[in-house]
């Protein structure tokens, strides 16, 4: 899916009377834009997971993103205007220290997933595999702000046909780097985390 979470405002916080010597931690994003290819979109993406030690983490993730009238380009009919889409998926993924520097750490996070998109009575979907850059600061002990870098990484996907939306069954397999639009805000997923 084309970037699902575009300017994320808030944060999905969760405390939990769990023992403090462990090493989990639950968050995520939730994000709100306007903008001229989306009406509204509004946009949520909690994460569980566990801090094997000072340089992986696992977890598990997901994401669910309402779309009001989407605006697709097609190369036949040209622009159209779309009835409300809904995205959602669900996953797993490890992250990776890089580099550490103060409470500001530098990692790799790579990712499996299984999405789904749904307008107009019909569902696309697609199984993934993807690693992307992302920056963690650490606010206190318990909360960690992070941001997903997500317009440079690798992804490998396959998505399965659909006839009526327009769509082949097809892998695609690439890098990419966005260099014109780094400091574009839905270039970004920011989040935080509570760590128990």
């Amino acid at each position: 899916m084309k970037k699902l979470v575009l300017t994320s405002l808030l944060a999905a916080f969760a405390v939990s009377g769990a023992n403090a010597e462990t090493n989990y931690f639950v968050g995520g994003s939730a994000g709100l834009s306007f903008g001229d290819e989306h009406a509204t979109l509004l946009s949520v993406a909690p994460e569980f997971g566990w801090k094997v030690n000072s340089k992986w983490d696992l977890g598990i993730m997901g994401e669910y993103a309402y779309d009001r009238k989407h605006v697709d380009v097609d190369a036949v009919e040209g622009t159209r205007i779309v009835d409300d889409a809904e995205m959602y998926g669900i996953g797993a993924f490890a992250r990776y220290n890089v580099a550490q520097f103060g409470g500001l750490n530098l990692l790799l996070k790579g990712a499996v997933e299984a999405e789904f998109m749904h307008f107009n009575g019909e569902t696309a979907s697609t199984i993934g595999a993807s690693v992307i850059p992302m920056v963690t600061y650490d606010l206190t002990e318990s909360f960690t702000l992070y941001a997903n870098l997500n317009f440079l990484g690798v992804y490998a996907g396959y998505t399965w046909a659909n006839e009526k939306m327009g769509i082949e069954d097809g892998w695609g397999v690439g890098a990419f780097v966005d260099a014109n639009n780094v400091m574009n805000t839905s270039d970004f997923q920011i989040g935080f985390t509570y760590n128990f």
